[in-house]
């Protein structure tokens, strides 16, 4: 064998004064010198330094739970010690055999289990005392009480003892009776942060950020999770609180670049944290700036006097802003305005230059984006060509497969014709030439983007068109299902066993399907599949916050969901604790004479009482809380005194419901 072992010439457990021998088995083949100490509670005493001596005497002087321990090193070492020994010795010998037996549930446990342990007697009643070793030391986790079982939730990992202390109600003794048993703690699977990221696609200012955090643990474990933002400075700001949540979402008010930091733990886990990860990200104050499209109602040449539209289509930016400039022989600048559109009446004939210029409203440069259009503005010589408007059958989303019809109206000119350019995707796949005739339809087949652009040019003009307007369509393969109210029942207070039903009120009921949610105080509890019913109850079973997620799409529908809407409700398990009051058995108060003050009190379930006493000008806790709803109270000075109680259900969270406070004075 190739170890250092210790044995004594007694066995535990020993009477105190008892001569106790202390041997070493070195079965290691080398030259050591030993160093013997004995602990009790923590406090070490040295019995002999360091000696070649392979034995030691030691005589107790007082019951308790001892460690032996023997450090040994070798003569030329240079370590402190190089090799350790230990074991457990109890002092102090029952008289009499009170327990017959100690039993626990599971002594092989994991980090964070509940320990139950029973014990077994051969009389009644008894006291008992409960002690756990850890480490090195003995700790009591129960002074004595007739209670003869023990649960206890084990917090470090490694070979673990319970030792439990008996003895008779009348006894004096520290202890008439004592047994132990020991029990294994293993060590949790580390929970390590696999995957961390943003879900959000657009990082900007007043929008929510979500991130997900994946990580690797043991099955069956629940891993709580934390979230950290850390801003360029290195301020840092808790986003979520631990919790079984792996997705946090926040508000970022102000652009710039930060991480996010988050913990991940087992719940039972006695370290802060198991494992960590950041993520770096940027908020932008806006989508940058881009000019799609720059255009004027009327083409060129056309005649002075007549009020042309510059028209732009942007995307990005928060609160764009634009600058219409006309540089010719008659110049404009409107300057930066909201407006997405500018009227310009030429007055002048010529060749112009159509700039367009926009910036966000936070942006401090001259511009962002920039684009140019060319014009000509011919003499005047009669009514200029204008198109009054367009008018579609359509105004909400389009089917495909749908007829689109299209009316033109327009003005000017001595004989207008009309013509048509559908396209799809930018792409034209349609061209009616110009005829006498305002109406235009057409049937899409495919689901895309379209653009109707109707011209209109008189019959003896020259140019191609005299004026034009482009309508953008959104084609769809079915119509996307939209929840425009949830109705349920507008209550103040819910109970449990109360019946909730919510109900779902969509658009174009019958091809919208709908799955619904429940969560309990963050729990998932149940999912349903998509169904059609537009109704959901459920009854709730015991208090918490209440919430229902719901998923609206259309039949047709490839996405998750095309609509999300939830409600929330809080569920009690009772009204709250009202008209609270106090009463009394005494009209007089006198001194050390008892008077009893009796709590009563509406609502709530199973309610508690707690009691505090104001003498002398201090307040002072005497009875906590309980369901026990009176207090007896002995005055034994001539003076003011208040009494206060407050009060809740046994299972609420906050500190009281409701409370009163009664004055009395004793003579």
């Amino acid at each position: 064998m190739n170890e250092l072992t210790i044995n004594c010439s007694l066995k535990s457990p020993q009477a105190k004064k008892s001569k106790v021998v202390i041997n070493v088995d070195n079965n290691l083949k080398q030259e050591l010198i030993y160093k013997y100490m004995v602990g009790c509670n923590g406090i070490w005493d040295t019995l002999k330094d360091f000696t070649g001596e392979e034995k030691v005497e030691w005589i107790p002087e007082k019951d308790g739970k001892y460690i032996l321990m023997v450090q040994a090193k070798k003569i030329d070492g240079n370590k402190s010690f190089d090799y350790i020994s230990k074991m457990d010795y109890i002092i102090g010998k029952s008289e009499e055999k009170l327990i017959s037996g100690i039993y626990i549930d599971n002594n092989e446990l994991e980090l964070g289990d509940k320990l139950h342990v029973t014990v077994e007697t051969n009389k009644f009643p008894l006291l008992f005392r409960y002690w756990i070793r850890i480490e090195d030391e003995w700790e009591m986790i129960k002074d004595y009480s007739a209670d003869n079982t023990l649960s206890w939730v084990v917090k470090s990992q490694g070979k673990g003892e319970i030792l439990v202390e008996c003895k008779n109600i009348d006894s004096q003794n520290d202890f008439d009776d004592f047994q132990s048993v020991e029990f294994q703690v293993h060590p949790l699977k580390s929970v390590v942060i696999t995957d961390f990221r943003c879900l959000t696609s657009d990082l900007l200012e007043d929008s929510e950020l979500i991130f997900q955090v994946n990580s690797d643990h043991d099955d069956g474990r629940t891993v709580l999770y934390k979230f950290f933002k850390i801003d360029s400075e290195g301020a840092a700001q808790c986003v979520q609180d631990y919790s079984t949540k792996r997705i946090a979402g926040y508000v970022e008010k102000k652009s710039g670049e930060y991480r996010l930091l988050c913990l991940a733990k087992d719940i039972y886990s006695m370290s802060e944290f198991d494992d960590r990860a950041v993520l770096n990200f940027k908020v932008k104050k806006y989508d940058k700036i881009y000019i799609k499209n720059f255009t004027t109602d009327m083409n060129y040449p056309q005649l002075c006097g007549v009020k042309i539209t510059l028209k732009a289509e942007i995307i990005g930016g928060r609160e764009v802003l634009y600058r219409y400039v006309i540089e010719g022989d008659c110049s404009e600048d409107s300057g930066y305005t909201t407006c997405d559109s500018y009227v310009w009446e030429s007055r002048q004939p010529g060749k112009y230059k159509l700039i367009l210029m926009v910036k966000d409203k936070s942006f401090h440069g001259n511009y962002e984006a920039i684009e140019y259009l060319d014009y000509i503005i011919d003499e005047k010589s009669r009514e200029p060509v204008n198109i009054e408007g367009v008018i579609l059958n359509k105004d909400k989303s389009i089917l495909k497969g749908e007829t689109v019809k299209a009316k033109v109206n327009a003005s000017g000119g001595v004989d207008l014709k009309y013509g048509f350019l559908i396209r799809k995707d930018g792409i034209q796949f349609k061209n009616i030439d110009y005829s006498s005739d305002n109406l235009v339809e057409f049937i899409p087949d495919e689901s895309g983007r379209y653009e109707l652009e109707t011209r209109v040019r008189d019959r003896y003009s020259d140019r191609e068109y005299d004026c034009h307007s482009i309508i953008s369509l959104e084609v769809l393969d079915y119509i996307p299902a939209v929840i425009d109210y949830l109705l349920y029942p507008a209550r103040e207070h819910f109970l449990v066993g109360d019946e909730i039903v919510i109900n779902s009120i969509t658009q174009n009921t019958r091809n919208v399907v709908i799955k619904y949610v429940l969560n309990i105080n963050g729990h998932k509890v149940e999912e349903t599949d998509f169904v059609p019913q537009k109704i959901y109850a459920f009854v709730p079973k015991y208090s918490g916050t209440y919430k229902v997620d719901i998923f609206a799409k259309n039949i047709k529908s490839k996405r998750e969901f095309d609509c999300k809407r939830k409600v929330c409700v809080e569920v009690n398990e009772a009204l709250p604790v009202t008209n609270t009051r106090i009463t009394c058995d005494n009209l007089k108060f006198n001194c050390s004479v008892p008077v009893t003050f009796t709590v009563h009190s509406e609502g709530g379930k199973d309610v508690v009482y707690e009691f505090y006493i104001l003498e002398k000008g201090d307040w002072n806790l005497v009875q906590g809380y309980s369901r026990k709803n009176y207090y007896t109270f002995i005055p034994f000075n001539k003076s003011e005194y208040k009494i206060l109680v407050l009060c809740k259900s046994q299972y609420s969270k906050a500190a009281y419901e409701d409370y009163d406070i009664l004055s009395f004075r004793a003579e």
